[in-house]
Formats: C-alpha cells, sequence, structure tokens
C-alpha cells in the first residue's frame, strides 16, 4: 500500500533518475563526439604534405631503364618525417610504394621455394618548403616489351612529426596515378647511346645517383656491357653483380663468373658466383666446379654442389652422393642439399635413405629435398610428419619406402623453378 511518505519517496526517486538519464544522455553524446573527433583526426589528409607520381619520359627502348619517381613536397613551416604503409598493390614488402603493370610479364626470377629478409628501412625527412623524390626500377619487377603500358602507382603516407616510428601521426595521405609509357623496338646502336649517360653516372660524386646507374646497368644487364658488369663485380655492388654475369650470359661474363668463383678474396662474392655459375647452362665449367666440391672450406663446398646439381642434373648423382659418405655432418649436409637441386628421379631414392640419418638437421632438410622433388610429404593430421627423433623418422622412412616403391616410376620430377603446395604421401 502506497503512503503519502511512500508517494513522496517514489517522486523524489523518479526525479532523480529522470535527472541521472540526461546526464548519461548528454556524456554519451559528449564520448560520440570525441570517438569521432579521434578518428576523424587518425584520417585527415596531409595537409602540408603533397605527393605525385611521374616517369622521366613517355617514349622508352625495350631494354631501357623505367623509373617510376614519387615526389614528395612539405609546404609547411616544420620538418616532417615520412614513413610508408603497405597497400593492395604491394608485391614487394620494403618498397616505398607499389606499382602494377597489366600485361607486362613479370621479371622475378622463379628459383627457390620461400625467401625472407629485413628491410632496415627508416623514416625520411622532408624539410619545410623542399622536396625529395624517390625512385623505383620499374625493371625489377617487369619485363616491358613493345607496347603500351598503363603503370598503376600507389602509395600510403604517413608523416610524423618526429624521427621515430611510434611518434604520433600528425596526417596520412593515399596516392595513386596511372602513368602510360610507350615502348619502342630499339637496336643495339640505340641502346648503347642511351646507356650512355647511365654509365657515366658511375662516376657521378653524388651516392644516389651512382646507385641508382649501378642498379639500373645491374638488373638490365645488357650484353654491351660487359666490361661495365665485370669492373663492377670488384665494387661493393658485386654480390648482386654476380646475378648480372650470368643474366648478361657471354662468353666473358661468365669466364669472369668462372675467375670469381675459383679466385676471388671476397668470400661471399665467391659464393654468389659458384651459385650462378651453376645456373648459366655451360657445363664447360662443371670440372672446375668438381673440384671446389672438394674444397675444406663446407660452404665452399655446399654452393659447389648445388651449382654441379644445376648444371649435371642427373649425371651429377654420383658425384654428389660421395659427400654422404663423410663423417663430417656439414659435409653430408652438403650433399644433400646438392641432391636437391639435381632434378633427377635418380636422387629421390637416396634422399629416402637419408631420412634414417644419424643427425636430426640432416634428416629435416631431407625432407625438404623430397618435398620439392616430388611435391610429396608424409603428413600426420595437418603437420607434417615428426622426424627429430630416431623412431618418428623411421617410421617415416617406411611410408617413404613403401610410396617410393609403388609410385616412384610414374611421378613427375620437380625442380627450383616449379614450387607448388605438397600433396600427403599416402
Amino acid at each position: 500500500m502506497l503512503t503519502p511518505d511512500n508517494l513522496k519517496w517514489l517522486a523524489a526517486f523518479q526525479s532523480s533518475r529522470s535527472r541521472s538519464t540526461k546526464v548519461c544522455l548528454v556524456l554519451n553524446k559528449l564520448l560520440l563526439l570525441l570517438v569521432v573527433a579521434s578518428l576523424t583526426a587518425a584520417t585527415l589528409p596531409a595537409r602540408d604534405v603533397e605527393a605525385r607520381f611521374t616517369t622521366d619520359k613517355a617514349d622508352y627502348l625495350a631494354g631501357e631503364p623505367v623509373f617510376v619517381a614519387l615526389t614528395l613536397s612539405n609546404k609547411g613551416n616544420d620538418p616532417v618525417w615520412i614513413d610508408f604503409k603497405s597497400t593492395d598493390l604491394a608485391r614487394f614488402g620494403c618498397d616505398d610504394f607499389a606499382v602494377e603493370v597489366p600485361g607486362a610479364e613479370s621479371a622475378q626470377e622463379q628459383w627457390g621455394c620461400g625467401s625472407g629478409g629485413s628491410c632496415g628501412r627508416g623514416l625520411r625527412e622532408v624539410m619545410p618548403g623542399k622536396s625529395i623524390s624517390l625512385r623505383q626500377l620499374l625493371n625489377w619487377q617487369f619485363r616491358l616489351e613493345t607496347g603500351v603500358y598503363a603503370i598503376r602507382a600507389r602509395a600510403a603516407i604517413v608523416a610524423h612529426a618526429q624521427n621515430l616510428f611510434d611518434s604520433p601521426q600528425i596526417s596520412q595521405l593515399d596516392v595513386t596515378d596511372t602513368l602510360t609509357v610507350n615502348v619502342h623496338r630499339a637496336n643495339e646502336n640505340e641502346l648503347k647511346a642511351v646507356f650512355k649517360p647511365i654509365v657515366a653516372q658511375l662516376d657521378s660524386p653524388d651516392p644516389l645517383r651512382q646507385r641508382e646507374a649501378a642498379g639500373a646497368i645491374i638488373e638490365t644487364a645488357p650484353p654491351f656491357l660487359e666490361d661495365v658488369l665485370i669492373e663492377l663485380a670488384k665494387t661493393n655492388y658485386g654480390f648482386a653483380v654476380m646475378t648480372a654475369l650470368r643474366k648478361a650470359d657471354t662468353q666473358k661474363t661468365r669466364d669472369a663468373l668462372a675467375q670469381i668463383a675459383t679466385g676471388s678474396d671476397n668470400r661471399m662474392f665467391r659464393l654468389e658466383a659458384i651459385r650462378n655459375l651453376g645456373r648459366t647452362g655451360d657445363a664447360t665449367y662443371l670440372p672446375a666446379l668438381l673440384q671446389l666440391m672438394k674444397s675444406s672450406d663446407v660452404q665452399i663446398q655446399g654452393a659447389a654442389a648445388e651449382a654441379v646439381a644445376n648444371l649435371g642434373g642427373a649425371t651429377a648423382v654420383p658425384a654428389i652422393s660421395v659427400l654422404l659418405s663423410s663423417t663430417d655432418v656439414q659435409t653430408r649436409q652438403a650433399g644433400a642439399n646438392g641432391l636437391e637441386y639435381t632434378h633427377a628421379r635418380e636422387a629421390v631414392p637416396i634422399l629416402i635413405g637419408l631420412l634414417i640419418d644419424s643427425d636430426a638437421s640432416i634428416r629435416q632438410s631431407t625432407v625438404s629435398a623430397l618435398s620439392l622433388l616430388t611435391h610429396r610429404v608424409a603428413f600426420d593430421g595437418n603437420q607434417w610428419a615428426d622426424v627429430i627423433t630416431p623412431q618418428s623418422a623411421s617410421n617415416v622412412h617406411q611410408r617413404w619406402l613403401r610410396w617410393w616403391k609403388s609410385q616412384g616410376t610414374d611421378i613427375e620430377i620437380h625442380g627450383m623453378d616449379d614450387c607448388a603446395r605438397p600433396e600427403s604421401l599416402d
């Protein structure tokens, strides 16, 4: 029963509740405004940063370096530091901006199954009233034959007020554009004329222009610049030049690779020269590579085994298999890795035998080698079967033996340029 006192209490409660509701509504509106303001601030266009894409010209010769440039201008009164985020066109995580060229073939060599690395890239400072230009060599990603190409470029730019990745973002900007270039057929003399000023830039006092020129020559690797490439192999660009010497594919550049492979004082250059010599397709270098397989340096030995496998294929299997009889684990590892590169059916049963090697690391690398050659793997559920312990390795070994006995004569054998997700062995 409601008494007069109870009615007064109820009226006071309802009045209080009404005031609380109004307060909550006001607070909710304020909170919503703050959230909207926060989201708006995070997506504000870069008021002080302008950006645009360009190419040096509209017409190029087939084989000529083509650069796409992104020019960033600071229209404000304070320095800004620029970072780049990945875009939906990005193919390579270390690129500042992404490019796509519909209709152009990829220039990337399909070789090996998986790679990794770190960019080590920092923020880029743009002073007030100044501009910077970031250039990307299109030939590195695409093979531009004769024809008209529409280059799609996109950058996701973030501006910071400090030279710190975790500093507050003051603005961001998405830049997209389509640039049209026409690539014409060319003869060697015309290309020589185009490359003449690029070669001259190798002596530029500006390190950036020098690096750009070296990159253009190394990536396009014109055979008529064989002498320039051989000289570049003696510089800090030497590691990348080993691939260019192979791509130039003249007798002189192949001989240069062989000289570096057998006698260079720079170990990293030497290893890369050995690997590339193995991919020249010129079997006249097999004797030199077979001799390098006897090196006491296990890395030289391993690179040579890989190169012998590439050049010799099935004929190289017996020579590489000799390494497997060594008591030294690293030497046996070099042999196992070498067999992976042979693209040969004869290598498979030998690798199956290595699944019960005494060393777990060799057993594991053997699983990878068999996967590449046969596109098959022993699965336990959704995982690759374990070969860590001798018992688990023995089980996997038995499964491979059964599979090889029933299907080994009919399966297709694959190589380093033919990677795919492996199927189940069973």
